[in-house]
Parts: C-alpha cells; sequence; structure tokens
C-alpha cells in the first residue's frame, strides 16, 4: 500500500524568488507605489513579449474583459457569446455592461467553446464572442475569426490562463481586438493581483487605459513627477482598474522567467500522460499548438465517483479541483438555462478533476499522484 507522504501538494501555488522580493522593495523605497515608470516598463516588455503588440497594464483580467467590451462598444441589449465552461468573471462582465450573455456549450476534448454551435447562436443583437482558452490549450482562432468576420463581431479573448500559449505558432495575444489576461497569484505568470490587456490597434489601447483611470487622458500618470504638470482632462466615464507599480515590479520579474517556466509545466505534463494509469484521461494536446498546462484537468473514468475521488486525494495529501462548475448549474444563471441546456458541458463536469499543476513541483510529485490515482481506480 502507498504511503501517505507528510507534505501537503497544492493544486496550485505561486513560485517565488528572491528577485520579486527585491524589486518590490525597491517600489517602496522609490516612493512610486502606484501607477508610475515601473508599470510602464511592465506594460513596454510585456508588449515586447507579445510580439509588439501594444498593452495596457490593470488591476485583474475581469477589469481587463469588462473594458475590452466597454470600449469596443458594447451596449445595452446587445448580446455576447460566452462558453458556458469558465469562471464566472466572463460572463459577469457583460452584465455589467447592460448587455446579454449568451451561454454556448464547449468541445469535451479541449474544454474550449464549440466554434459551430457559436455559429448557431448569432442573430441581429449578437455584438461580440468571447472565447476563453481554457488550462493554457488555444480555442480554434482561425475559426473564430472566421465567424467574426462573416457576421461582424467583436473578439475579446478570455486569456486568464494563456500567456505563453501559441496558435499556430502566434501567441495568443496577437490575433484579435482585444486579449484579456490574468495575473491572479496562481496563474502562470503570478502578481498576487494583476491583469492586463493587448491590442493590435493602439488608439483602442489607449481608450482602455483612460476608461481604466476614471476617463482621465494619459498625461494624469506623470503628474507627481517632475516632468509632470498639474493639469489633466477627464474626457471620458471611466473606472479605477489601473496596474499599481507593486504588482507591475513583481510582474516583471515573473515575465523574465516566463518562457522557461512554461517549458517546465509542459514538462510536468508530458510525465502526467506518461505516468497516469489508462482510464484518466487528460484533456487535449496538439504538436500543432503550444499548451501552457495553467492547470492539469483530466476525466476520470466512468463509475468513478468524482467528489469521492477528490476526497481521497486530500488523504494522500494531495490537493485537487474542478475547472469549472458550468455557470448554467450556478444559482445565479440556472433559472435561464434548464438542466440538459449543455449536453456536452454537463457530461464533462460529472467526471472532470484538477491535479496539482505548478511550477514548485517536482517529476517525483507527479509520481505521486499518478500512482495514487492508479490506485483510486482500481
Amino acid at each position: 500500500m502507498l504511503s501517505v507522504r507528510d507534505r501537503f501538494l497544492p493544486v496550485s501555488c505561486p513560485t517565488l524568488q528572491a528577485d520579486e522580493i527585491d524589486r518590490v522593495v525597491d517600489v517602496l523605497r522609490s516612493g512610486m507605489w502606484t501607477t508610475g515608470p515601473v508599470t510602464t516598463q511592465f506594460e513596454e516588455k510585456l508588449s515586447v513579449y507579445l510580439d509588439n503588440t501594444p498593452c495596457v497594464g490593470l488591476n485583474s483580467c475581469t477589469a481587463a474583459l469588462f473594458l475590452g467590451l466597454l470600449a469596443t462598444g458594447v451596449k445595452p441589449g446587445d448580446e455576447v457569446i460566452v462558453p458556458v465552461w469558465t469562471f464566472a468573471a466572463t460572463a459577469h462582465v457583460v452584465e455589467w455592461l447592460g448587455a446579454k450573455p449568451i451561454l454556448c456549450d464547449i468541445e469535451s476534448a479541449s474544454l474550449n467553446i464549440d466554434v459551430a454551435k457559436a455559429e448557431v447562436l448569432c442573430n441581429a443583437k449578437t455584438k461580440a464572442i468571447m472565447p476563453v482558452h481554457m488550462a493554457g490549450y488555444p480555442c480554434d482562432m482561425n475559426a473564430i475569426a472566421d465567424l467574426a468576420q462573416q457576421r461582424g463581431l467583436i473578439v475579446v479573448e478570455d486569456a486568464a490562463h494563456a500567456i505563453g500559449t501559441k496558435y499556430k505558432e502566434k501567441k495568443i495575444g496577437t490575433l484579435s481586438d482585444v486579449t484579456c489576461f490574468s495575473f491572479y497569484a496562481t496563474k502562470n505568470l503570478a502578481m498576487g493581483e494583476g491583469g492586463a490587456v493587448s491590442c493590435p490597434d493602439p488608439d483602442l489601447a489607449e481608450r482602455i487605459r483612460a476608461l481604466g483611470y476614471f476617463g482621465i487622458n494619459k498625461s494624469a500618470f506623470k503628474r507627481y513627477e517632475k516632468a509632470g504638470a498639474w493639469r489633466y482632462d477627464v474626457e471620458a466615464l471611466g473606472y479605477k482598474y489601473n496596474l499599481d507599480s507593486m504588482h507591475a515590479a513583481i510582474g516583471l520579474v515573473q515575465l523574465e522567467h516566463l518562457d522557461a517556466a512554461n517549458r517546465y509545466r509542459r514538462h510536468l505534463a508530458a510525465r502526467y500522460r506518461e505516468k497516469l494509469p489508462v482510464g484518466i484521461i487528460p484533456t487535449v494536446n496538439s504538436p500543432e499548438h503550444y499548451h501552457t498546462h495553467h492547470i492539469y484537468p483530466v476525466i476520470l473514468p466512468e463509475g468513478v465517483d468524482r467528489d469521492d475521488f477528490f476526497q481521497n486525494l486530500k488523504k494522500y495529501n494531495i490537493g485537487a479541483s474542478v475547472h469549472f462548475m458550468p455557470l448554467h448549474l450556478h444559482s445565479y444563471y440556472a433559472p435561464r438555462y434548464p438542466r440538459g441546456s449543455f449536453p456536452v458541458a454537463e457530461a464533462v463536469f460529472e467526471r472532470i478533476i484538477t491535479l496539482p499543476m505548478h511550477n514548485s513541483m517536482t517529476e517525483e510529485d507527479v509520481d505521486y499522484v499518478s500512482e495514487v490515482c492508479a490506485g483510486l481506480i482500481a
């Protein structure tokens, strides 16, 4: 019988290096704690990373999604297609604008939006589509681009899981009207809190920047510097979503290590595929794309009770989770969509579980999780 480890293995956690601490201390000593030169530096380096696509740092991916829709003209009465398999933020931001999220079923292998089903949902009110790159595996962006062109749709990508992901050699963040990233504590690039948008159109990026700070023109950010002036102008009804320098300082270090971190996650994922028992099925992977494995969801064999499996993993000091419960199964959305509305998502939900995946893991951790999983389904 496999012995239980003393150390708890979390399903996800950030990886810290000494440089992050040093960079934050530098910001604290500088006196410029809010948005300032360090934030600008992070935006510039992120832009370079994304093949020189203009970027704006924000305080969350949720802010990025909201402002991306707002800045591209989504308004009350519009409809926005959203995959049913996502975190609530993706749909909530649509409602904040007075628009209507139209939920769409997914592909079972990737957990990403089923573009053919999204096309059926389009009508005269449809203004935008929001693909979500689940777990770091890209959606079918060619099909989404074709649909957007045919129907005149805005594309706002939810890339909360997908910093560094590539679709057919092209980085996510370079393909659509707006792409939104998360730098939450568990993400591949982790700041604790934070996010960003990337927009090929620099004018759109600047519109998002202004909307993210009360609608004030960008000169306001320099008013506390020696070269700045006190005068600024409020040009639109904006919000308070700017990224501060302390989180940006962490992000600068994390960005320097991002490619190496993603390569290591891919190594761990390959080991999972080798070591996990037959019957436990990972979600799709393809040499055509660069999967960054933000999380590691798997499908359990038929007949295995997922909740019992979850509790048994905990007994072996292994953390787990479920990403996600389909939106229409939550109390807020349930009255609009009866059970059976999204058969693929509902079937997957009964058998899915997320195993540990983060850069603090070792190969031995993967082997241990795999051995425990084998024992639990035997």
